[in-house]
């Protein structure tokens, strides 16, 4: 009967979900890091992330009793750091769950979740500047094209070479130092911003 049963799975470790972000001070931070306040839940987090496994097959590997293994997976899978990803049958056809990360990584920021101007909200804020001075270079790029500048057909402007006095870092194309200087006027701005 054994045969009849699928004892093998195909499941992945690897997270390919969206990111999870949380908070130090929220509750689902703490049950985070309640789940993994010891050793062994740590191990058996670690060990799923290696490879997916059962409850048995965990406790083989970070060398603790299947009850442990157990309940270690109950409280990881609570917080939501571990899914049971397949079901695999032992040779005795019993049914069990094969354990893997959660789909969705999760990164925990230091700092107060009601704090308008934390790192999370400042990165999001960036974003779409940052998008901005990518097509603002691409245009650059594409208006100094080599018919523009006099240069070869096939060959990339350089600052400097063809450009006249407008030049003076040789070798940057001159997209890359468009957007060199947006990001360079970005910085100061936030730490301007920062320190006031």
């Amino acid at each position: 009967m054994s045969e009849l049963l699928p004892s093998d799975s195909e499941v992945q470790a690897e997270q390919s979900g969206e990111l999870q972000t949380l908070w130090l001070d929220s509750d689902e931070a703490g049950d985070l890091l309640s789940s993994i306040a010891c050793d062994t839940a740590r191990n058996v987090l670690t060990a799923l992330h290696e490879e997916p496994a059962t409850a048995s097959e965990v406790a083989g590997t970070v060398d603790t009793s299947l009850q442990n293994a157990r309940h270690h997976l109950e409280n990881l899978q609570d917080a939501g750091l571990v899914r049971v990803a397949d079901t695999r049958y032992s040779s005795k056809g019993r049914e069990m769950n094969v354990y893997a990360p959660s789909e969705d990584p999760m990164v925990v920021f230091v700092g107060r979740q009601d704090d308008g101007e934390g790192l999370l909200d400042s990165l999001r804020q960036l974003a779409p500047v940052v998008a901005a001075l990518a097509i603002a270079s691409l245009l650059v790029q594409t208006l100094l094209t080599p018919s523009a500048t006099g240069t070869a057909a096939g060959e990339i402007p350089r600052i400097g070479q063809g450009l006249g006095a407008a030049g003076g870092a040789a070798g940057l194309p001159p997209g890359a130092l468009f957007l060199a200087g947006g990001l360079l006027a970005l910085a100061a701005v936030l730490l301007v911003r920062r320190a006031g």
